[in-house]
């Protein structure tokens, strides 16, 4: 794995696009929702799958840069920050983003099966509450994502 990341932090290149992407998502996804509002679904749902697919490729890279690139250890063992408040904030990360991911994959799959139904059609209401959830979900993974990043790789 590449050793030098493009973010000036202790990070590969491959964490510093995984992080790049936590923080446009957010905004990214707030773009999509203002899509539907102006009733451009088409846009919407191609953002969202777009969003989401670049999400599991992030995560992959991610993960793969940590697993053989020598280990989240070693990065939190130079952090400045002691291993029990790293341990908290994965664990509270783990806790938003994995229903996140997986409330936002069931969302994409059945909202794609009933796009070619009406629109929005009874499905919209529950479509929006999950929606915004998942928004909800993505914010705050992003957020500890990115406090994550900051405690294991920049100081």
């Amino acid at each position: 794995m590449s050793s030098i990341g493009f973010l000036g932090t202790r990070a590969d290149v491959f964490v510093d696009a995984a992080i790049v992407l936590l923080v446009i998502a957010p905004f990214a996804m707030a773009y999509a929702l203002r899509l539907a509002a102006q009733r451009r679904h088409l846009h919407h749902r191609n953002l969202q799958l777009g969003l989401l697919l670049a999400g599991i490729a992030a995560v992959l890279l991610l993960e793969g840069s940590l697993r053989f690139g020598g280990g989240a250890e070693a990065y939190a063992a130079s952090s400045l920050y002691d291993s029990a408040t790293l341990r908290v904030t994965f664990l509270v990360h783990l806790a938003v983003a994995v229903p996140t991911f997986i409330a936002w994959c069931a969302l994409v799959t059945v909202s794609w099966r009933r796009y070619a139904l009406t629109l929005p059609g009874s499905f919209g209401r529950v479509h929006r509450r999950w929606g915004r959830l998942v928004f909800a979900g993505l914010c705050l993974s992003s957020a500890t994502g990115i406090a994550l990043y900051i405690m294991s790789f920049a100081y």
